[in-house]
């Protein structure tokens, strides 16, 4: 008798449609018999060797599951406008995409009109499955000149939005460290000042 490893795909065909046609002739006790034939033969597992006689042998056989829509087009395009955002998440790629499908173009080409629509309506959170091995690969480089502490943490209150600021004169603020992606040596900070309400920024170099 052949071991699994020595029959071939078409062999292994014949073989299983054979048994499968002794298979639904058996009782019981004869269709035990055959599953443990049938898992020395081909090295299947007994509940594997049950599907396959209880199932189809078809060939042809649908793929379970919905066709993928997004492939390679459309990663080539949003893998440089991701990286060039500085890897955002899916929910800020997402309404910033669109904006920028132009100047790809602009710089790479025009983009198939089919692969255009289906990146100009992607979801955020198919964006972020897409790019997630791509995640992996690209590191995102990460540079902080303060350290965080647990006091102002809970000391602060976190605001989530700033609708009930109706007139000028509460402040954002901000650093900037323009250290060119490394924090040695000497460099010029950024103080960044915006009031929330006017939306006006006042910026000055230390």
């Amino acid at each position: 008798m052949a071991k699994p490893s020595e029959m071939s795909q078409n062999s292994k065909r014949e073989y299983l449609e054979k048994m499968k046609w002794r298979y639904e002739r058996r009782g019981r006790e004869g269709r035990s018999v055959l599953l443990d034939e049938l898992c020395e033969v081909c090295g299947y597992s007994r509940k594997h060797a049950i599907k396959l006689m209880n199932g189809s042998l078809a060939k042809n056989s649908k793929p379970r599951g919905r066709r993928a829509v997004y492939g390679a087009a459309e990663l080539a395009v949003i893998k440089p406008i991701w990286l060039a955002a500085n890897q955002p998440c899916g929910k800020l790629l997402a309404p910033l995409l669109p904006i920028r499908l132009g100047h790809w173009e602009a710089e790479n080409g025009p983009i198939e009109p089919e692969t255009r629509a289906r990146l100009e309506r992607i979801s955020a959170s198919t964006l972020d499955r897409i790019l997630k091995p791509v995640r992996a690969t690209e590191r995102r480089r990460r540079n902080s000149g303060t350290k965080p502490g647990t006091l102002i943490k809970t000391g602060i209150p976190i605001r989530t939005d700033n609708d009930d600021i109706d007139r000028p004169g509460y402040l954002e603020a901000d650093t900037v460290a323009h250290c060119g992606g490394r924090l040695e040596g000497d460099f010029v900070w950024t103080v960044d000042m915006t009031d929330v309400h006017s939306q006006w920024t006042e910026c000055r170099a230390v």
